[in-house]
Parts: C-alpha cells; structure tokens; sequence
C-alpha cells in the first residue's frame, strides 16, 4: 500500500526549527561567564489535559532539564482520551524561577513547544502531527536535598488546558 504525506504536515520542518532553538538557547546558557552550579532534574509526571474531543486526556510522562535561576530541557507526554485517541508530546520547556537566578525551586513559569503525534485506530487520522505550544505555571516544593514535588497548569495549542502533578530528583 503506497503512503501518501498529508498537506499541512510540517512535522519535520517544525521539529528542525525547535532543534534550532533549543541549541540557541542552550549556547547561551554555555558561554555565560559567571558559571554556578547547575541544578539538573529528573521527574515523572502524570497530567490531565483538554486534547479529547469528548472530554479530558489522562495520562503520563518524564521530565528533565537543568539550570539555576532558569531551566532548559525535555518534557515528554504520552496520554489517552476517552474516544481511545492517543497521543505522544515532545516538548523543550525554557523555565524560569520568580525568586531570581540562584533559585532551584518555588514559584515557575515555563514555556513549552514541540511537536504532538496522534495515534487512532483510523488510519487517516493516525501518525499526524501538530505543533504543541503553550505556558505552564507552577511551584517546586523541595523534599529534603535531593527530592522535590511539582504541581503545575498549563495553557496553549492544541490542548485547551493541563493540570499535571509531578515527584522527582535533584542534582
């Protein structure tokens, strides 16, 4: 059976352009010249969001990013809605704590892009894409030195709105 690509499929185009920014980002962060200590992070989450057509996706995903003060890194979403429509996330998240550039936890606001893949047990929905972007706003209560949990709601495209509650560690 020969595959045809969609019209409108800019998946690839679009994960290159995020791969782009994410290495600027990232640049800049390297080449600053006071250097202190990178706080890098690991965390599970689990998350509802407004993808369904008919009402909430539930599902769940992992975490990860470094810095202090701010934070660049992965967030990686694979969730289920109540038609049986999945999905799979993949956003950098640029994170930024409110108590200033020393900081590792409290208050956040992130912004988060990547692209979002939908698998349907309809071929001609199956394995298209989209681009997800939105902002999430939360807080880090730490755990003692190195655990830390973290609720967070987000807004943005395709998804409406996310509630997620994540639990991890720190370094």
């Amino acid at each position: 059976m020969k595959q045809t690509v969609k019209p409108g499929n800019r998946l690839p185009a679009t994960c290159y352009l995020l791969a782009f920014i994410f290495y600027l980002l990232s640049a800049a962060v390297v080449s600053a010249q006071e250097k202190p200590r990178q706080d890098f992070f690991a965390a599970s989450f689990g998350e509802a969001a407004g993808y369904g057509y008919n009402g909430l996706a539930f599902g769940g995903g992992l975490l990860i990013g470094a810095g202090t003060g701010g934070a660049l890194g992965l967030r990686l979403l694979y969730a289920r809605d109540n038609e049986r429509i999945s999905f799979l996330e993949v956003n950098t998240l640029a994170r930024l704590y409110v108590f200033g550039r020393q900081a590792y936890s409290g208050p956040f606001v992130q912004l988060n892009a990547g692209p979002v893949i939908y698998f349907d047990s309809n071929p001609d929905r199956s394995g298209y894409g989209n681009i997800s972007a939105g902002v999430s706003a939360g807080w880090r209560v730490l755990m003692g030195r190195r655990f830390f949990i973290e609720p967070a709601l987000r807004v943005g495209y395709p998804y409406l709105a996310g509630g997620s509650a994540a639990g991890g560690f720190r370094d």
